[in-house]
C-alpha cells in the first residue's frame, strides 16, 4: 500500500515540535488485545525509534478522563474512540482536522459508510481516521424460532410476540435481555428502537426534539418489553451470558459476539459444554422496522488531539498501523468485532483467513454482507447528511441511559423522563 503522507505536505502544513514518545489512549482493556497492541506498538518503534506509551481505558470512562486531561492540558497525541467520544471533542475544538482528512484523501479506499461518522459539520474535513467498526442488532435462536412459528424478530411487533412466548422466568428463561442501565450498551439499545420509530434528539437544523410524540412511544414500547426482559440493571456481559447459556432467544450484542458464538474455548467460559451448532442455529438482524428501518453500530476511530507536539510522529504511526500486515494483525484481535474500515482489507483473503478460522466458520459471503451493513448504520448524531457533534456531549453524560434507569428503577413515565431528558440536554450543550 502506497504511503499516504508526504513530506512537503508535513513541512508547509504542521508546526511540529519532536519530543521523546509518543502518547495513545485506547479502549482496548482486554489482556490478549493489549498483548497484540504491545507487539505492533514495540515494531513500530524498532522501525521508527520513535516511543509510545499506550494507555488503555474502559470504554465507559474515556469521555471523563478526556475531560479530565483536556483540563489539566495532558491530552495524548493520539486516541482510539468511538463515534460519540470523536464528536464531542470535535465540537470542543481539540482535534486536529488537517491530519485526517489528508490521510482520509490520500488513501483513496475508505468506506463512505466510516468516513460520515466522522467528518466535520462542514462537510469538507474529518475529526478523525476510521480504524474499524462493528454493526450492533439482535441475534437469535433460529432453531427455537423456527419450532415456535414466530417471525424473525426485525420489528416491534415480532420482537415483543417472541419475548412473551419465551419468558418463563421460574424456570430461568427470558423473553430478551435490554440495555436497563446508564451507560453505553443501555443508549446502543435504544437507539435502534427510537431511529426504527422516526424519533430523534435533533432535527435537521439541529433544533432539539427529543421530547417528541415519536419518542414517547418508544419509551412506552422499551417500557413494556422490559415486563420481558432479564431483571436488574442488564447490560451486555448478562446479554452474552445468558444467550449462551441458553436462557434467552435474543439477545443485541455487536458483531463482536461472532468469536463467542463459534469457538469453545470462549464458549465454556460461561456454559459447561460448548455446542458446535450454535453458530447454525444463531441468525442476526442487524435492521429493525417500525415506522422506518433502521440498523445501529459503531466506527472506532484514531484521533489526532490539537495540542500535540508530535504530530510528524503521529503521522508516521498511523502509516504503520495502516499497513496491510499490522492493520490485519490489529483486527484478527476481534475477529467480527473489528470489521476493516478500508476496502482493500475487506476484500483480501489474508483478512477473511483468521487465526482462529471464525470468518471460515460463517462464510466469506456472510462476513462481506455484515462489513457492508456499516454502509447503513444510524446514528443520534446525524441527520439527513448533517453532523451534530454535541451528541458526544450527551453520551458522555449517559444521559439516555440515565433516564432508561429511571424508568425501570423508579417506574417513571415516558413523559417524565422526557423531562429529564430535555433538562439535562439543555444544561449539556445549552439549548
Amino acid at each position: 500500500m502506497k504511503k499516504i503522507f508526504f513530506v512537503v505536505f508535513l513541512v508547509l502544513m504542521l508546526s511540529v515540535t519532536v519530543t521523546a514518545k509518543l502518547v495513545y489512549w485506547h479502549t482496548q482493556e482486554e489482556e490478549s488485545r493489549q498483548q497484540v497492541i504491545a507487539q505492533i506498538i514495540e515494531s513500530f518503534t524498532i522501525e521508527t525509534g520513535i516511543e509510545v506509551d499506550v494507555v488503555a481505558i474502559e470504554e465507559n470512562e474515556m469521555f471523563s478522563r478526556l475531560a479530565a486531561a483536556s483540563a489539566a492540558e495532558t491530552l495524548p497525541d493520539l486516541i482510539e474512540a468511538g463515534a460519540e467520544t470523536i464528536l464531542g471533542l470535535g465540537a470542543d475544538g481539540l482535534l486536529d482536522t488537517a491530519i485526517p482528512t489528508r490521510f482520509i484523501k490520500n488513501g483513496g479506499d475508505f468506506y463512505n459508510g466510516a468516513t460520515r461518522f466522522v467528518i466535520t459539520p462542514t462537510g469538507d474535513e474529518y475529526f478523525a481516521v476510521p480504524y474499524h467498526g462493528w454493526v450492533q442488532g439482535i441475534w437469535y435462536r433460529k432453531d427455537w424460532f423456527e419450532k415456535a412459528g414466530l417471525a424473525e424478530p426485525t420489528t416491534w411487533e415480532a420482537i415483543m410476540e417472541a419475548a412473551k412466548y419465551f419468558h418463563d422466568p421460574q424456570n430461568g428463561m427470558y423473553g430478551i435481555v435490554l440495555g436497563k442501565a446508564n451507560d453505553a450498551y443501555a443508549e446502543q439499545v435504544f437507539t435502534i428502537f427510537a431511529l426504527s420509530n422516526g424519533a430523534r434528539i435533533f432535527d435537521k437544523e439541529g433544533n432539539v426534539i427529543v421530547n417528541s410524540p415519536e419518542m414517547k412511544e418508544v419509551l412506552q414500547y422499551y417500557k413494556d418489553l422490559g415486563e420481558y426482559s432479564a431483571p436488574g440493571h442488564t447490560y451486555w456481559q448478562q446479554a452474552r451470558e445468558l444467550f449462551l447459556a441458553g436462557k434467552t432467544p435474543m439477545m443485541f450484542y455487536s458483531t463482536y459476539v461472532m468469536d463467542d458464538l463459534a469457538l469453545a474455548e470462549i464458549q465454556t467460559q460461561y456454559i459447561s459444554d460448548f455446542d458446535p451448532e450454535l453458530v447454525e442455529n444463531t441468525e442476526f438482524a442487524p435492521m429493525m422496522t417500525h415506522s422506518r428501518s433502521s440498523s445501529f453500530g459503531q466506527v472506532l476511530s484514531l484521533a489526532v488531539v490539537k495540542s500535540s507536539e508530535n504530530k510528524l510522529d503521529v503521522l508516521k504511526f498511523l502509516d504503520f498501523v495502516f499497513e496491510p500486515d499490522n492493520y490485519i494483525k490489529y483486527i484478527h484481535m476481534a475477529p467480527g468485532g473489528m470489521l476493516p474500515t478500508r476496502s482493500s482489507i475487506a476484500e483480501s483473503e489474508e483478512f477473511l483467513n483468521d487465526p482462529k478460522g471464525i470468518y471460515r466458520r460463517y462464510g466469506a459471503d456472510k462476513i462481506k454482507a455484515i462489513i457492508y451493513g456499516m454502509e447503513n448504520i444510524e446514528k443520534f448524531g446525524y441527520v439527513e447528511g448533517r453532523v451534530f457533534p454535541e451528541m458526544g456531549k450527551i453520551s458522555g453524560a449517559f444521559t439516555i441511559g440515565n433516564g432508561i434507569v429511571m424508568m425501570f428503577d423508579n417506574d417513571a413515565t415516558p413523559d417524565q423522563v422526557l423531562t429529564f431528558w430535555r433538562e439535562d440536554i439543555r444544561k449539556l450543550i445549552g439549548r
